[in-house]
């Protein structure tokens, strides 16, 4: 059965999009990212200067059979069940992974700006008298 090998691929994908988002959780927020980057054509579709040029029409996106009867009709709904499961998961990578970044880029531009504020020992290695000078 040929829809049932594509029901299979669709679990899969949908379990390890699961796994990379409970690998994110675990510290490793890299892994959302990854999450994204991976999924982002079927989740989001896709998006200009990064799939297609303006101007040009965007690249072909994988549709169901446009069969009749009450089999293409669940199968079309499972597709879309899963369809729906694998979004849920990539989603909260993708809010996830925009949370962290943005947390630490708010760190390190605090960090930067008042550094003469933080004492020594934020430093890995406090300055000798010739880095202070510079000679």
């Amino acid at each position: 059965m040929p829809g049932n090998s594509s029901g299979e691929k669709a679990q899969e994908q949908i379990l390890l999009a699961k796994r990379m988002f409970i690998g994110g959780c675990c510290a490793l927020p890299w892994l959302w990212v990854c999450n994204v980057l991976y999924f982002r054509l079927q989740v989001y579709g896709p998006k200009v200067m990064l799939d297609y040029w303006p101007g040009q029409s965007p690249p072909p996106t994988e549709s169901g059979e446009g069969g009749g009867g009450d089999q293409s009709m669940e199968n079309e709904l499972e597709r879309q069940l899963q369809q729906a499961e694998l979004k849920k998961w990539v989603s909260r990578s993708t809010r996830g992974a925009v949370i962290v970044m943005g947390a630490f880029v708010a760190w390190v531009i605090t960090f930067q700006v008042n550094k003469d504020s933080f004492g020594s020992k934020w430093f890995v290695m406090d300055e000798s008298p010739e880095e202070q000078s510079g000679w």
